[in-house]
């Protein structure tokens, strides 16, 4: 809204403003204005540019963010977006994650992994800049990051009830970390120095999620104060936030569509065929459907304690603590065989693919799993800075970030006699599936038909923690100087990171399919705890048909009380020799398939900046900085060990040599127990800034940089795996370098990866008008080399008895090169002209437009030959879509404060490889709508609702290459509302 007011209570306006305090923060009863980048401070302006006298026009609320972040952007001496948030606890969306999607150029992935696209994150997962996922990731300037990669953070896992604000970086100066080809996200949080004296603010809401029909609550607190003390000035800040959140999917899927050519026994018997002998058609090669109720909660503590000894000196001690605790539950239930080619009742599509059918005689296997995680992030930071003069400022800082995630999953899987029918019709945006017994005698309901299947549990144990320092100088010359300033600095970092993982550890327990040759162990034979018949009320909100009456799984406490209580529980069910035993709790004894990977990575930078700038020029106004940043890394590996296959049989092909050699090294073994890796690169990293003042309020920017990316750790883990491929008679059949046949195999991580680099051009067009209004539009293009993909390289390895073998070997490698180029068009209104209540109306939004070319997609795990084969076809890059724009109406006035926020973004490619499914799968267009209207009580309280996701939009996939990739998933969440109210003092 709108207030003007001649004083405010217990301030005086022109002290507050020689204090340094914008008119926004005042406006809002002292809350802390928008915090400055700690490692930035000269790269984004603080929104404290609005002139006010004791008669200012006071803005909160929606509005005050979005003038906040067009300031921001405004005064940036680099390519940056922003949102803030003036009111405590009001970032725009209930996650950093869904409030980064509103930024240009920015896109956000709904999944938590985009190889388990069958589960969708309650509150989204990855972030892509530019169509890019090397994103780089800072809290208040400084390194932040996740265990579960070492590299960068989830950006879920952080609450956003806590921050002032975020800047997306998207071509940076050399004063900035490096680090992110796409760009930096710098998450701001508040300092008692912001607030010119006493602040507190409380929040709390209830969310109800409409499918899952539970509701979770959320709040936070935050109190700040300072004071002039003999020691000097003193502040204080604390805030605490806790925050639940849940919800429910619903989903049916098919499987990858297998290519199958039409014979003429598949035609036998038909009397209508749509197909002919000969047509290649594709078939699912599994149905099914499933349910998953996910919850999180996720606490967050801030502090901060900054001193003021004198008006040259500042120090400032931070702490943030923050855990996110998600777990869910999960029934599904598949058809895991494919179906016949072709029956009468088959419909298929234009391209031979099968969208609708009866299919008899189906095995159904059902399973409940548990997933649960424990990720915890701590950082620590101590910084100093001294102005002596109006020239000097020399700071430095320190800091210790930690971060851990553990990870659970057990699942327990049945199945039953009974045959089933499947009715199916996957043609439109509601899929149709009915199951139902082919003997309509025979039931799903009887206890003693459905049998005990198998188990698998699968357990994580990450950590990751750095040390890092740096010391800034910067000498200011005269206002009338050319050059403005050279600043000068060196930062230090030492991280390690240590993934400890173990395989997915699945075994039979009394039988895999309906057989008396099984001895299957039936659910009435065991405790009847242990089972559960679900019927899957309300499935897809009733629009799309149930697809039974009910099943039997395993009842959700065996999986969910953790794998020692559910292998008490399942010694019932062995026979026949069969028998799942649990992991070791203690993941370090129980890694395989990549065993313990154990990082360092050190850092060694230096950087040269020279602000410049003129205000008359023959040319006019202009501004800009120029520089170099020079980075050294030190790379460290240490992996459990190497593993060498097997080979069995005999030869009695005409030359038996590489098979014998096959047999010595075997027998002797690889003559190493552990593998190791050590690397070392320098960077040199140029940057420049420049903008052009047209006039006051039109301003053209060009920016050009070097950025880097450096590898996961997870694709400089050094395990070795070798293997042998041999036919039957003993012949080699493997694939080697180049196309040629090869009897020696295997697949190895690569220690020896260099950063993948980026030339990094920007041009932009900006217009600012009127208090609230904007008009911008950016270029960009971006250059990219030695991104890293799977490829065959050969290397020699030595048995223990000396034997010497190449091997082909699938291993992570630089090289390949591609471009990235678009446009990001910006537009914010706020209708003043208009006559009385509608002079509150304002619109903004954007549109995002990325086209790629070259480049190659990285398998996340080289051990898995399936993510390594189809991760070098020609394939779009993961994550980018072509268009996104985000449209957002809003009101403010007369103390309402309402938005309604539109965002939409075009089809991509989600993974090259899905797990289970080991194929492509790609995202359809998505778009939601979330809306919030809150009413100002009086100076100090906010009531109001939340919307998120009010359309009720659906999440569809589709599976296969580009040529033909037909849906294979349809998904339903909720809708989720919020009642929430917000004080301020």
């Amino acid at each position: 809204m709108i207030r003007i007011r001649e004083s405010f209570t217990g301030f005086n306006a022109s002290k507050l403003l020689r204090a340094g305090t914008s008119a926004t923060a005042l406006a809002i009863c002292a809350l802390p204005a928008i915090a400055s980048a700690q490692a930035g401070d000269d790269t984004a302006a603080s929104s404290d540019t609005t002139t006010a006298d004791e008669n200012a026009i006071i803005v909160t609320g929606i509005r005050a963010s979005l003038e906040g972040s067009i300031d921001r952007k405004r005064n940036a001496e680099v390519v940056v977006d922003s949102i803030t948030a003036q009111d405590i606890g009001a970032l725009p969306d209930r996650s950093v994650s869904e409030a980064l999607q509103r930024v240009p150029g920015v896109t956000l992935q709904r999944t938590s992994d985009a190889r388990d696209p069958a589960r969708l994150s309650g509150e989204g997962g990855g972030v892509f800049i530019r169509g890019l996922s090397f994103v780089r990731s800072e809290l208040n300037g400084r390194d932040v990051f996740s265990a579960n990669n070492g590299n960068s953070l989830s950006f879920e896992d952080i609450s956003a009830d806590l921050l002032s604000g975020v800047d997306v970086y998207k071509n940076p100066s050399a004063d900035m970390i490096e680090g992110g080809i796409g760009g930096t996200i710098d998450l701001r949080t508040r300092k008692p120095f912001d607030a010119p004296g006493f602040v507190a603010a409380f929040s709390g809401d209830i969310n109800y999620a409409d499918l899952r029909q539970k509701s979770f609550m959320s709040g936070s607190a935050l109190v700040s104060n300072r004071w002039d003390t003999g020691l000097g000035e003193i502040g204080v800040l604390v805030s605490y936030s806790v925050s639940n959140i849940g919800n429910r999917t619903d989903s049916i899927s098919t499987g990858r569509y297998v290519p199958t050519t039409v014979t003429e026994d598949d035609l036998a018997g038909a009397t209508n065929p749509s197909v002919a002998v000969g047509d290649t058609v594709y078939i699912p090669n599994s149905m099914g459907y499933r349910r998953i109720d996910w919850q999180q909660k996720r606490t967050a503590f801030d502090g901060s304690l900054q001193w003021r000894p004198s008006s040259t000196l500042e120090f400032t001690a931070e702490a943030l603590i923050s855990k996110a605790t998600p777990h869910d539950t999960e029934f599904a239930m598949g058809d895991w065989s494919q179906p016949e080619t072709y029956n009468d009742s088959y419909t298929y599509g234009s391209a031979g693919e099968l969208i609708s059918g009866t299919v008899d005689g189906r095995n159904l296997n059902m399973d409940t799993r548990a997933g649960s995680q424990t990720k915890k992030t701590q950082d620590y930071s101590f910084k100093a800075k001294w102005e002596p003069d109006d020239h000097w400022t020399v700071s430095t800082d320190l800091q210790y970030v930690k971060s851990t995630s553990k990870v659970y999953s057990m699942t327990a899987f049945t199945g039953v006699d009974t045959d089933a029918t499947f009715d199916f019709d996957f043609g439109g945006d509601t899929p149709y599936l009915s199951i139902t017994p082919t003997d309509s005698s025979q039931t799903f309901t009887d206890a003693s038909t459905n049998w005990w299947a198998a188990a698998m549990d699968h357990l994580e144990d990450n950590e990751a923690d750095e040390w890092a320092w740096r010391g800034d100088v910067e000498y200011k010359f005269d206002d009338d100087s050319f050059l403005k300033s050279l600043k000068a600095g060196a930062r230090y970092t030492n991280r390690n990171a240590i993934t400890r993982q173990t395989t997915y550890n699945w075994s039979l327990l009394s039988a895999q399919y309906p057989s008396s040759a099984w001895n299957a162990v039936y659910l009435n034979q065991t405790s009847a705890n242990m089972s559960s018949f679900q019927t899957f009320p309300n499935f897809f909100r009733g629009e799309a048909n149930n697809p039974t009456s009910g099943l039997w799984f395993p009842a959700a406490s065996l999986v969910t009380q953790g794998t020692g209580y559910a292998y008490d529980q399942l010694q019932q069910t062995i026979t026949n020799g069969w028998g799942w035993s649990p992991l070791d709790s203690d993941v370090s004894q129980s890694a395989a398939s990549g065993g313990i990977n154990d990082q360092t990575q050190e850092t060694w930078a230096g950087y040269l900046v020279a602000r410049y700038g003129m205000w008359e020029s023959p040319i006019g106004r202009f501004d800009g900085n120029v520089g170099v940043r020079v980075v050294h890394t030190n790379l460290s590996a240490l992996g459990t060990g190497a593993s060498v296959g097997t080979i069995t049989g005999t030869c009695t092909a005409s030359d038996c040599s590489d098979f014998e050699a096959a047999q010595a090294f075997i027998a002797s073994g690889l003559a190493m127990d552990a593998t190791s890796g050590k690397n070392s690169y320098t960077d040199i990293l140029p940057s420049f800034n420049f903008r052009y003042f047209v006039n006051d309020d039109f301003q053209i920017r060009f920016a050009a940089s070097k950025s880097i990316t450096r590898p996961s750790f997870t694709q400089l883990n050094p395990y070795t795996s070798l293997g042998f491929s041999f036919d039957g008679t003993g012949t080699p059949n493997g694939t080697g370098v180049g196309g040629t046949t090869t009897a020696f195999t295997g697949t190895a991580g690569n220690p020896n990866l260099k950063p993948t680099q980026a030339i990094n051009l920007d041009l932009s067009f900006e217009y600012y008008y009127g208090r609230s209004n904007s008009l911008t539009l950016g270029l960009f293009y971006k250059d990219i080399k030695d991104y890293i993909f799977s490829g065959l390289v050969q290397q020699d390895y030595t048995s223990v008895d000396g034997q010497t073998i190449t091997f082909d070997v699938t291993q992570q490698t630089n090289g390949s090169h591609g471009q990235i180029k678009g446009m990001e068009l910006a537009y914010t209104q706020f209708f003043d002209f208009l006559p009385g209540a509608l002079s509150g109306i304002g619109f903004t939004g954007n549109v995002t437009y990325v086209d790629s070319s070259g480049g190659k997609n990285t398998a996340v795990n080289v051990f898995d030959s399936s993510q390594t084969t189809n991760a070098g076809l020609e394939l779009p890059l993961e994550g980018l879509s072509k268009w996104s724009y985000n449209a957002a109406l809003v009101y403010e006035k007369y103390g309402i404060s309402a938005r309604a926020a539109y965002n939409w973004r075009s089809s991509y490619l989600l993974t090259t490889s899905a797990a289970n499914i080991n194929y492509p799968v790609w995202a359809d267009a998505y778009g939601q709508l979330d809306a919030s209207i809150l009413f100002d009580v009086g100076d100090h309280f906010k009531i109001g609702v939340q919307a998120t996701n009010l359309l009720d939009s659906r999440t569809y996939l589709r599976v296969g290459d580009p040529d033909l990739k037909p849906r294979y998933s349809w998904t339903e969440t909720d809708r989720r509302f919020a009642v929430l109210v917000r004080t301020r003092f």
